[in-house]
């Protein structure tokens, strides 16, 4: 069975469920949402995915009329089906799309808002066009701006009452599909070479990665070289204290558990890092072929929603008490020491997962919990990291030499089983870093180019700077 035959067999029943009870809610929420949706000029179409097989399609949407709103600062654009949006008139001024105002070539304005826009302004006249498809703005110093109405129309922005009373259910900032120790059975496999060589297989690649989190590389000659060539095809690599690509072998005088044969227990990487890498990629070079050295993964989001349902009072604490985090060595740069602190579950201003930081071996210690909640603060960690290595939820992947897993360090937590050194051989992985950044832009750009419209895109009605969801 296909990945996605996989995922879509598995909540067909749920769908179906839900398209019945909650089709009418859905449509109104999709009225209320699609500002943040991409119009094509001719003809949009919003699929929601919550309908299954069901879709809506609009046709361009057209102004039916105009009503200014002076003594607001406003003006009210009413559309073809009788449904009306306000829009302030310094924010009309603020969104002139004019070749004076916006330069379209990096989506970047060119106006200072507030050095060339009286806060106050108020346009000399307003008018839409004979069909409806355009709003004319003049403004006191001559100058005009003009929207289409499809950009005016993603451009609306909501009353105080709709904010007032919109519920946020997303489990996390992203539209992702949450999995348990199944996934091992489903594995996205890609082949090295095709990801650099065709851009559709590079973009199911990324893609892979920002829905399931976790994608393998295959078909990987064992040389040097091969994990920065992929980096500098996606963008580039991210530097840390430990270098570009580091090798992850045994050491004799080992600065990290990681370069041992201990058991390695699940764990996010770089906690303490300010900027946490949101891409880590493991190449296997050489693979001990003693028992052991397989890596374990999970999908902390998964496992997250499992503890805020049965363990509500430990989801609480994990998502509201800051962990400090701190490592000190010398490697490849040099020496550093390194600490900060964030909670073990990041959630959003709306209460979504934004990444989860779990590391035992740098978890130094619980930030602001008093004595007399201390037990009850290693009570939650006991909740969630028991349900972490639960075996419904994680599975084992023991790469062989040529294979490359590649995984969102946001979200999938990452181990290894130890393993015993014998003259037979030994094993070498290579390990390095991207930043979500970075690879969110190749993945929009690549979705821009084959056709498959923009993936990664912010919800402006619901996310921050840095909080994204699919369009």
């Amino acid at each position: 069975m296909e990945l996605h035959d996989w995922w879509e067999h598995g909540n067909e029943k749920k769908t179906n469920k839900l398209v019945t009870k909650y089709q009418p809610v859905i449509i109104e929420m999709w009225r209320a949402s699609s500002a943040g949706l991409r119009l094509s000029n001719q003809l949009s179409k919003c699929v929601c995915r919550c309908l299954g097989s069901s879709s809506v399609q609009l046709s361009k949407f057209v102004i039916k009329s105009i009503d200014e709103k002076s003594a607001k600062k406003m003006v009210n654009v009413t559309w073809q089906d009788d449904t009306s949006n306000a829009y302030p008139y310094i924010y009309l001024r603020d969104n002139c799309q004019c070749p004076e105002c916006f330069f379209k070539d990096s989506n970047q304005r060119l106006v200072d808002v507030v050095r060339d826009v009286d806060l106050n302004v108020r346009p000399t006249n307003i008018k839409m066009s004979e069909d409806g498809s355009k709003l004319s703005v003049t403004w006191p110093d001559q100058h005009e701006t003009t929207l289409d109405a499809d950009f005016l129309f993603r451009k609306q922005l909501p009353t105080e009452a709709e904010l007032k009373h919109r519920v946020c259910e997303d489990v996390t900032t992203r539209k992702v599909n949450l999995w348990g120790s199944e996934f091992k059975d489903h594995l996205p496999r890609m082949k090295y070479h095709d990801i650099l060589e065709d851009e559709t297989v590079e973009f199911e690649f990324l893609n892979s990665l920002y829905r399931y989190g976790l994608a393998l590389v295959t078909d990987m000659p064992v040389e040097d070289g091969l994990v920065e060539k992929l980096g500098e095809q996606i963008g580039y690599l991210r530097m840390t204290a430990y270098g570009k690509t580091i090798v992850v072998s045994t050491r004799l005088q080992a600065n990290s558990v990681a370069y041992t044969s201990y058991t390695l227990p699940l764990h996010s990487d770089l906690p303490y890092y300010e900027a946490k890498p949101g891409i880590q990629l493991l190449f296997c070079k050489e693979q001990t072929p003693t028992e052991g050295g397989e890596n374990s993964l999970v999908d902390s989001f998964h496992v997250a929603q499992q503890l805020k349902k049965e363990d509500p009072d430990a989801y609480e604490l994990l998502t509201t008490t800051h962990i400090l985090f701190r490592t000190s060595g010398t490697d490849i740069v040099g020496e550093y020491d390194l600490e900060g602190a964030r909670p073990l579950l990041e959630l959003d201003h709306h209460g979504r997962l934004l990444r989860c930081n779990h590391n035992e071996g740098c978890r130094l210690e619980f930030l602001g919990v008093p004595v007399e909640k201390t037990h009850e603060m290693y009570k939650a960690y006991y909740s969630l990291t028991k349900r972490l290595k639960d075996p419904k939820n994680m599975f084992l992947h023991k790469l062989s030499p040529g294979e490359m897993i590649v995984f969102d360090n946001d979200r999938v937590l990452h181990g290894r089983e130890g393993y015993t050194l014998s003259e037979e051989g030994g094993r070498c992985l290579e390990s390095a870093y991207i930043d979500w950044d970075v690879a969110r832009s190749r993945l929009s750009v690549l979705g821009k180019r084959l056709g498959k419209g923009p993936v990664a895109r912010m919800d402006s009605k619901l996310s921050v700077t840095g909080q994204w969801s699919v369009s």
